[in-house]
């Protein structure tokens, strides 16, 4: 190869690279905020549960009784009527092990029905506990606080999460000598549902102490979080 030829060669390699822009600068933040909120309701749950020895329509039968008297006493209570639920069913046998002839005998057949529902007093939460307890509740959940501002209460939270993502990259391209662009990407984290910073007494203790335990939910947070590439400039 001539020396004309390597350098055209070498020429048209430098063209080349001089013509591609040079490798972008970013800047990788991440910003956090929580929105606190009342709770407004709170959902009780729990499950009634019925054994037969005759067959499994009687169990049926008996976990219907009970839970027929159970929903006159949710109806009683400051409760949505359309959140009230109490439809799954579900029938199984039951079985224990007899050690002396070494096989599975049949106890019965085992019926249970969920139920839940709204409760939308949250001054009646321990009330309505101790009648769902006195009702037959076999099973009986804490209760689960809510309330219908959850979504605006996030969307509230993402705001501040990226103004201060924003506020970070400012800083971090200010000290690095650097014009911050536009972003690039923007992501959100998963940060599932509200939670509670305060809990209200659950413990059995509290239960047969007080016939009417008072509930004590504090405030929902709801927290949201955002990771932001921004462009920058020299």
């Amino acid at each position: 190869m001539s020396r004309l030829t390597v350098l055209s060669v070498i020429a048209v390699v430098a063209t080349y690279f001089l013509a591609q822009p040079l490798a972008a600068k970013t800047i990788s933040v991440e910003g956090q905020s929580t929105v606190e909120i009342t709770p407004e309701f709170a959902t009780l749950s729990g499950a009634v549960t019925q054994i037969s020895k005759a067959s499994p329509a009687a169990a049926q039968q008996r976990v219907d009784a009970v839970i027929n008297g159970l929903l006159a006493t949710i109806e009683a209570l400051p409760a949505d009527p359309e959140s009230i639920e109490a439809g799954q069913l579900r029938v199984q046998p039951r079985y224990r092990w007899n050690s002396t002839a070494e096989t599975q005998e049949l106890v019965g057949y085992e019926a249970t029905r969920e139920f839940s529902f709204r409760l939308l007093d949250l001054d009646s939460v321990g009330e309505a506990l101790q009648a769902l307890s006195q009702a037959g509740t076999t099973r009986l959940d804490g209760p689960i606080y809510g309330s219908s501002k959850v979504d605006t209460a996030r969307a509230e939270a993402l705001g501040q999460a990226y103004a201060r993502a924003l506020a970070d990259a400012r800083v971090l391209a200010s000290a690095s000598g650097l014009s911050l662009g536009a972003p690039e990407t923007i992501s959100t984290g998963n940060t599932g549902g509200p939670i509670f910073p305060l809990m209200g007494r659950v413990a059995t203790e509290a239960m047969s102490a007080d016939p009417s335990p008072r509930y004590e939910p504090g405030l929902l947070q709801v927290t949201a979080s955002v990771s932001v590439i921004f462009s920058t400039r020299p």
